[in-house]
């Protein structure tokens, strides 16, 4: 029997949307469907230019994304805070898509090789930066957009629009690649149509152009109530942060998720750089470097989507938050296992691309679909406060700073010689359990507060 409230029977009921609801639902998740697939179409484009001189540029890249993240922070959160949202959004997306056709021109009219690798190291910072802002203004708008209580009925859904457009931008950035297009050992056809880089980025601008009329529209369709906007008076972005920083250190909870948070980012970049150096070993040339990159992002988004559908609400009720945490860092582990029996082995260097596909994929399902909600309810049992200024440090520097930490390590242990996969094994192997062991302790102090 279906709700009287209900939008409608069939797919509607499940995503338990309300009447009125449909139309901004399916135009947020258009949105999103274009913002992910502007941004995983042209992704594989700046991994490949990451390596483009090898791997011994890939550190310094890492450092310079995070400088240049936490410069821009301040300047973002004067910008939102100063300009309304459904004004300020579109205008940025418009900038964004002018600095993609910038970056296209570029790097086509690049003189020299020296000069068009120069423009590909810009672009991955560029690019590396432009995604955390584009993703977090378009969660800013859909805060304007819904309420608490309708928030949590439709935000699944939008996120799903987001997880689909990934994926049919990876797809289609592994068939214009040139890259050979198999599914399960199959090469299922030629598209015959292959793609530059500057090429990629034109098409990506498309989407992003998208993603700002679509800001446009919601913005009319879902106008922002009287007196919602209306705040106390503003402060400066520093004294924000430094809110955060003081609510984070008086709290050993916080403390703990603020631990957790930053050795994720450590083994996220351990696997990204061990990625990035079998694909380099793998493929000689640019666009089979964007085909393997996208190859990858590929069955990590089809593993997404299939994990959101069927497992996450699932496999947090089984096991809780704290064993749901724990899972991730066991995962990298036994990753890691397999990259080593490969290794030992002497794979080829196809089959050990093969296989960090497999565990990156696995990886990222858990981070983005199980890891991602559990994080998250660590968060509900906090006071305002925690929950937007400290929560904000951490989700920005703390992360960053694990990132910047886990490339100086691979970086590190690849200057020494020591960059095998097993020795990288016996170095995610106490991560691992420092993780898990905070998970556990996590879940439990949550259980309390929230009792």
């Amino acid at each position: 029997m279906t709700r009287p409230d209900a939008a409608g029977p069939g797919a509607l009921w499940i995503f338990n949307l309300r009447k009125g609801e449909l139309g901004p639902v399916l135009l947020a998740g258009t949105m999103f469907f274009c913002i992910l697939c502007g941004y995983f179409f042209i992704r594989p484009v700046r991994d490949a230019f990451g390596v483009e001189r090898g791997m011994s540029s890939l550190y310094s890249l890492f450092v310079a994304t995070m400088v240049a993240s936490l410069a821009l922070n301040p300047v973002f959160s004067w910008l939102v805070g100063r300009f309304d949202r459904r004004v300020f959004l579109p205008v940025a997306y418009g900038s964004i898509v002018l600095m993609l056709l910038g970056f296209a021109a570029w790097r086509s009219s690049a003189g020299d090789a020296e000069a068009g690798v120069w423009a590909g190291r810009i672009f991955f910072v560029w690019l590396s930066v432009m995604n955390l802002f584009m993703t977090g203004l378009f969660w800013s708008l859909m805060a304007d957009c819904f309420d608490a209580e309708e928030s949590r009925r439709v935000f699944p859904a939008i996120a799903v629009g987001g997880t689909l457009g990934a994926l049919l931008g990876s797809a289609t950035a592994w068939a214009v690649s040139g890259y050979p297009f198999e599914l399960f050992g199959r090469d299922l056809f030629d598209l015959e149509i292959e793609l530059s880089a500057p090429q990629m980025m034109l098409v990506a601008a498309t989407f992003v152009g998208l993603a700002g009329l679509a800001a446009t529209v919601m913005s009319k369709l879902r106008p922002r109530p009287a007196g919602a906007g209306e705040v106390g008076p503003h402060r400066s972005a520093m004294s924000e942060a430094m809110d955060g920083m003081r609510l984070a250190l008086r709290s050993r909870y916080l403390l703990f998720v603020a631990s957790y948070i930053a050795l994720l980012a450590v083994l996220a970049t351990f696997l990204y750089f061990t990625q990035n150096a079998l694909v380099l070993a793998a493929e000689e040339s640019e666009s089979g470097r964007v085909g393997a990159f996208a190859s990858i992002d590929f069955w990590t988004q089809f593993a997404t989507l299939t994990v959101q559908l069927l497992v996450t609400a699932r496999l947090m009720r089984w096991l809780g938050v704290g064993w749901t945490l724990a899972l991730l860092p066991v995962v990298v582990l036994a990753g890691y296992g397999l990259l080593a029996v490969g290794e030992a082995r002497a794979w080829s260097a196809a089959a050990m691309v093969g296989a960090i596909t497999i565990v990156q994929a696995i990886f990222r399902a858990g981070k983005y679909a199980v890891l991602r909600p559990a994080r998250e309810t660590l968060f509900t049992v906090l006071g305002r406060d925690e929950k937007y200024k400290a929560k904000s440090l951490i989700d920005t520097f703390v992360y960053r700073a694990g990132d910047t930490a886990g490339a100086g390590v691979s970086a590190a242990l690849s200057a020494a010689a020591v960059g095998t996969m097993t020795a990288l094994s016996l170095t995610v192997a106490p991560i691992a359990i420092v993780m898990a062991g905070l998970a556990l302790s996590l879940g439990a102090q949550r259980t309390r507060r929230a009792g």
